[in-house]
């Protein structure tokens, strides 16, 4: 997936779920104008809902009302895709990449980035596989959601990893897609599992690839 030979990877501390979205925006354009290496992001929201641009019933949606009443931020994100919960047991990791300008099916870049993090999940113990076209599957639960962009300069795929989040607060808020798996917590296979633990894994799989990682 990655076009050169050093990938940046970052465990960001900010919560702000505004402030993170506007990373994400400015990670994109720097990688796509070789302002900086490829680079691998982890990072964190405090509680919000984090929506694709348009509302399109194969990606599932949210209840608004129940939202509003929550008083739950909805933050609307440049990729694709329906919506997802973000708390702080759910950890989000982003790749973006350089691209030649050849067109790649989204389902092909998902399974592209999933492949690090299923690598890295079984070094941890965690017997997980991509399941087309955009999750991650544990013994046929969702852990994580993954949504796309591209130009022909840059790539972005991101998405969820399930920790340790709230799920009775996410299965609320969240109208899944038709055909979706129910969703899990990855604390359920590896107890007390935290975001250095996958940081770490996912590091060793990127070097494992042959990559440098820069810190």
């Amino acid at each position: 997936m990655f076009s050169g030979k050093r990938v940046h990877l970052i465990h960001d501390p900010e919560t702000d779920p505004s402030a993170n979205m506007a990373r994400e925006e400015e990670l994109f354009r720097l990688v796509e104008d070789a302002g900086r290496p490829e680079t691998v992001r982890f990072w964190t929201n405090s509680e919000c809902l984090v929506r694709g641009k348009a509302r399109n019933a194969r990606y599932g949606w949210y209840r608004e009302g129940l939202a509003e009443e929550l008083g739950v931020a909805v933050i609307q994100r440049e990729t694709g895709g329906g919506v997802v919960y973000h708390d702080p047991g759910n950890l989000n990791w982003s790749v973006f990449a350089r691209s030649d300008g050849a067109f790649q099916s989204p389902t092909k870049l998902f399974g592209q980035a999933s492949r690090y993090m299923v690598e890295a999940l079984g070094r941890l113990g965690v017997r997980a596989e991509f399941s087309p076209p955009n999750r991650i599957d544990v013994e046929g639960c969702k852990v994580s959601g993954l949504a796309a962009r591209s130009t022909p300069r840059a790539v972005l795929v991101h998405g969820t990893l399930l920790l340790a989040s709230n799920l009775e607060r996410l299965n609320r808020l969240c109208i899944p897609p038709e055909g979706c798996p129910p969703v899990a917590n990855l604390s359920r296979w590896v107890e007390g599992i935290g975001a250095p633990a996958v940081v770490a894994a996912f590091g060793g799989v990127l070097k494992a690839s042959g990559l440098e990682v820069l810190p």
